[in-house]
């Protein structure tokens, strides 16, 4: 999980260092990052990822990449926190973290309204701890033991949304991001937070 975290931070710092025309850019504009934090809700569709997590919180950070009067496109990276809900005697899950690099297009309607669509991949691993016992506790040799297993839920993502912008630089943003992992899990996820413009 720390190399995927840390792979997307590089993909995102890199858009900073790419050559750029200052003809086509926002490169005059001074508000070129963002930062949002937010509630992360996951609705239960009866499959392992629904099922067993529940969404806490997560982060935001974006780079205007381009913009102009009409529309901009952000580079980002979003960070969810999910606690684990408890699925058995002998299963220990773990919390997890869902590590989402992106890009998007935010279309410039107004001021205030701010509507979005990301497009991009989300890592999150699943771990859980088994836990056994043989037939015979009392002897030392044959007790408990438990094995670690990993599951990963990667997945491509669409993410439309929209930003309500109660001044210059601060607003509330609401989102809901689709996970289309497998044929038969899908996650589906809903935010809402408030962000900062700098």
């Amino acid at each position: 999980m720390k190399k995927k975290i840390i792979l997307s931070l590089v993909l995102l710092v890199s858009f900073n260092f790419y050559p750029q025309n200052p003809k086509y850019t926002n490169s005059n504009k001074e508000n070129k990052y963002s930062v949002s934090i937010h509630y992360t809700g996951n609705l239960r569709n009866n499959n392992f990822v629904s099922n067993n997590y529940n969404g806490i919180a997560g982060i935001d950070a974006k780079y205007n990449l381009y913009g102009n009067p009409n529309y901009s496109i952000e580079v980002g990276l979003g960070i969810d926190y999910f606690k684990a809900r408890e699925i058995g005697y002998q299963l220990d899950l773990k919390n997890s973290l869902m590590v989402n690099p992106n890009i998007g297009i935010v279309l410039e309607v107004n001021k205030v309204f701010k509507p979005f669509v990301n497009l991009g991949y989300s890592f999150l691993t699943a771990k859980y701890t088994i836990q056994q016992s043989y037939i015979n506790p009392s002897d030392p040799a044959f007790g408990n033991f438990s094995s670690e297993v990993k599951y990963n839920f990667d997945s491509f993502s669409i993410n439309p949304g929209f930003r309500l912008f109660m001044d210059k630089n601060v607003y509330f943003q609401t989102d809901y991001k689709y996970l289309p992992i497998k044929s038969n899990i899908n996650a589906h996820l809903i935010s809402f937070g408030f962000g900062y413009k700098f």
